[in-house]
């Protein structure tokens, strides 16, 4: 299924041409908060895997519970609960050590020595209050609104967050993730999605990390979901 159904947790992209800014302004902050409201409601869990582009795959179960999404991971085990609240999102890492909410430098680490990192799947930039409204683009058949979010201290390694969001369902398409030197450092792209149950879930996702001084890409990973 093409893109065009594509509709999830963390909808993210590869670079694309500059915006083309329209006359017409819309609230960036509700559609910050419509992205927050769209996510899937699934009864069952869903087998799937990330994949780095050099490395072997690493096997995880999703379970979609519509504000909360679980990443189940063993060997060793490890269970990641993302719960995307009214004001804040809430990453929690629970492994055999216990259970503790995901905060301060472990944010920037690397989920399983892949391409995404705590604070990617963390979302925290759905909630950044400084947001622009930037205009619309069309991305691969879809009209999408085109938000730039900062956040309001140095809280984040990112110091800006741009994303496509497509109008008519409020599912991120595309993301590009900046340093606090304005550099890209992160892109992220719903490459395809499913249906299942009725719903619309992504099957891969392709995060690419970049080096900020050439602009090159550096490594990929996927992460990719079985119906």
């Amino acid at each position: 299924m093409s893109i065009k159904h594509a509709k999830n947790f963390i909808a993210l992209l590869a670079i694309v041409s500059s915006p083309v800014l329209c006359g017409a302004q819309e609230d960036p902050n509700a559609i910050l908060e419509q992205i927050r409201r769209s996510q899937a409601h699934l009864d069952r869990p869903l087998s799937g895997q990330l994949r780095p582009e050099e490395g072997d795959p690493i096997p995880l179960e999703l379970r979609l519970k519509g504000d909360q999404e679980e990443f189940r991971f063993k060997n060793p085990p490890e269970t990641l609960v993302l719960q995307l609240r009214d004001e804040s999102s809430v990453l929690t890492d629970q492994t055999a050590g216990g259970k503790q909410v995901v905060s301060g430098p472990k944010l920037s680490q690397p989920v399983r020595g892949t391409d995404i990192t705590y604070e990617d799947l963390s979302l925290r930039f759905l909630y950044w209050k400084n947001a622009k409204y930037e205009g619309e683009q069309r991305v691969k058949g879809l009209t999408c609104s085109i938000i730039l979010v900062q956040p309001s201290a140095r809280i984040s390694p990112y110091g800006s967050v741009r994303i496509w969001v497509a109008k008519d369902r409020g599912a991120m398409l595309r993301a590009e993730a900046f340093d606090w030197k304005g550099k890209l450092v992160k892109r992220f792209e719903v490459v395809s999605g499913q249906r299942i149950e009725g719903k619309t879930v992504f099957k891969q996702i392709r995060i690419e990390r970049v080096d900020p001084e050439t602009g090159k890409t550096a490594s990929r990973t996927y992460l990719e979901v079985n119906a």
